[in-house]
């Protein structure tokens, strides 16, 4: 009989009590048992002990600043590899893994190579799958493609990157990676991650039988938002990410930023270039932290 790996969920929340309530939910309610249930509350303002306060079997630990969900899972992924685990299983407060979305995973991991160092579920949104989540990485331009959506229906697929709704990384190559880069503090960070993972030999996959809801809403869209931090972080950290691991990718990165300053709200307000303009410098030359 072969040992059933040990897994550990971690959610890291940020102010949606009611879709953290439905995520752990979701997570025990997993057709596959885990290990264990870890859950990082970003300074959130209601307390995720006060929310889950009904919920038995599930560790919570506070942090009383807000680091992002870059610093979130660097500290989640931190904590769960120190209580030990085969694979941890990431996720934000509103993804809701389907009953069998962690059997599948891994079944999944039983065919595929010992270098597959993570596993990605397939992620819907708007009652549709969403398949921007699940990327292919051009090393000259930083092209990002999505895996297209008819690709779902035939099995595993190899994937450059994933971001971090449904991502289970095998604990051996968190090991020898190390952990998300907290200095992103939002965006991208999932990226970095993931290419990086790539970089020292380790594969990712889709697992397009593995099924999460992202309970995604309109407004958290580029473009249906005032230009601010949050669209700071994805030109920054998309610069940066470029910078690092394609030859050419920052030139095609800067026509991004173009391309989210224009559809973004109120974009052309002096406080809103000023934002951008400190986004493309910081990115193109590798500058990381924390917006001041």
């Amino acid at each position: 009989m072969r040992k059933l790996p040990a897994i550990i969920a971690v959610v890291v929340t940020h102010n949606r009590p009611d879709e953290l309530k439905m995520v752990i939910q979701a997570l025990k309610k997993q057709t596959f048992l885990l290990a264990r249930i870890l859950v990082v509350d970003n300074a959130s303002l209601l307390p995720a002990c006060e929310v889950l306060a009904g919920f038995s079997g599930v560790d919570i630990i506070r942090s009383e600043k807000n680091t992002g969900g870059a610093g979130g899972f660097a500290f989640a992924l931190d904590e769960a590899l120190k209580l030990g685990s085969d694979w941890v299983w990431m996720m934000d407060d509103d993804a809701v893994p389907r009953p069998d979305a962690l059997a599948a995973l891994v079944e999944a991991a039983d065919d595929l190579p010992p270098t597959s160092g993570a596993l990605c579920s397939a992620v819907y949104e708007f009652d549709a799958l969403a398949p921007l989540h699940r990327r292919t990485f051009g090393k000259c331009f930083g092209l990002e493609r999505s895996i297209p959506v008819a690709r779902y229906g035939r099995g595993c697929h190899e994937i450059s990157t994933g971001s971090f709704v449904g991502f289970m990384v095998r604990s051996d190559a968190a090991l020898t990676v190390g952990l998300p880069d907290a200095d992103f503090f939002l965006a991208y960070d999932d990226t970095e991650y993931s290419l990086r993972l790539k970089s020292k030999g380790w594969t990712l996959w889709l697992v397009p039988g593995s099924g999460i809801d992202h309970l995604r809403g309109n407004g958290s869209r580029l473009r249906g938002s005032a230009f601010g931090a949050k669209h700071f972080y994805n030109i920054r950290n998309r610069l940066v990410v470029a910078r690092q691991y394609s030859r050419y990718g920052r030139l095609l990165a800067v026509f991004f930023a173009i391309a989210v300053l224009i559809v973004a709200k109120e974009s052309f307000k002096p406080k809103s270039i000023a934002l951008f303009f400190k986004a493309v410098t910081d990115g193109w030359r590798g500058r990381l932290g924390i917006l001041t």
